[in-house]
């Protein structure tokens, strides 16, 4: 049981990282590195845990994900109409972000029908605090754990634009709430703009964020009004689809 205990508390680490080397999770979690390569093996054998080729670092591995799809209704699938709309009616790729730990990853995406555009590749994991669908997420998180986040993170510049400053990331949280989504400009990747806006829960908890990107020369301009209105009808639409599934599995479990 003991072994049980450490290995969980292993894979709890990932609640706050999106990925980490031996050498980290033995720090956090007090350990031997000979001990948690141990666990490692098992948990990448049970395919609980992925090598990232690229940094030799570990993350959550295939079947966590498979196991949060049979939990609840899954935003991927509910949001697949509003994304095919989204990318039909605006000419620019459309994707959902989900919130995963202190990170947000590209969960589904529609690329755009123009030659030259920006994707979001799924499973990759960006900082909350850079880009439109991330910040958005992060300005509707739940008040207190938006806070201890604030507390906690270290602003690393990413691109020509990402804010460093936590008093004006915090001014512009304040400024998302207030109207419903944000627009960025060169936060993360160098010429690329994102419009995006938040799924919510019951509770108005971000749980995801829809969005769309393009190329700097192709920024909306004159279309701007139009764009904002379709990512928010999108994300209203989808929201209401979570909750009234949400209140199906309850009505289901309690029958």
């Amino acid at each position: 049981m003991r072994s049980l205990g450490r290995g969980i508390d292993l894979l709890l680490t990932f609640q706050t990282h999106s990925e980490l080397s031996v050498e980290q999770m033995a720090k956090i979690v007090r350990l031997p590195k000979s001990s948690v390569y141990r666990f490692v093996r098992v948990l990448r054998e049970r395919r609980l845990l992925s090598l990232e080729a690229a940094t030799k670092n570990y993350r959550l591995g295939p079947v966590f994900y498979q196991l949060a799809k049979l939990s609840g209704p899954d935003p991927c699938q509910l949001a697949g109409p509003q994304l095919d709309r989204l990318a039909a009616e605006s000419r620019e790729t459309s994707f959902l972000s989900l919130r995963s730990g202190w990170e947000a990853r590209y969960g589904a995406c529609v690329e755009s029908s123009e030659r030259i555009h920006f994707t979001a590749p799924l499973g990759r994991a960006v900082p909350l605090y850079a880009g439109a669908s991330a910040k958005v997420i992060l300005a509707f998180m739940e008040t207190e754990e938006r806070k201890q986040y604030l507390r906690g993170v270290r602003l690393k510049r990413l691109c020509v634009a990402t804010v460093q400053d936590k008093k004006k990331l915090e001014q512009k949280l304040f400024q998302i709430r207030n109207r419903g989504y944000e627009l960025t400009q060169e936060e993360l990747y160098r010429g690329a703009w994102g419009l995006a806006a938040p799924i919510l829960d019951d509770d108005g908890v971000a749980v995801a964020a829809i969005a769309i990107t393009g190329v700097k020369f192709r920024m909306p301009g004159k279309k701007l009004p139009r764009f904002i209105s379709l990512v928010r009808q999108a994300a209203q639409e989808i929201s209401e689809k979570l909750r009234n599934a949400n209140f199906g599995e309850v009505r289901k479990t309690g029958s």
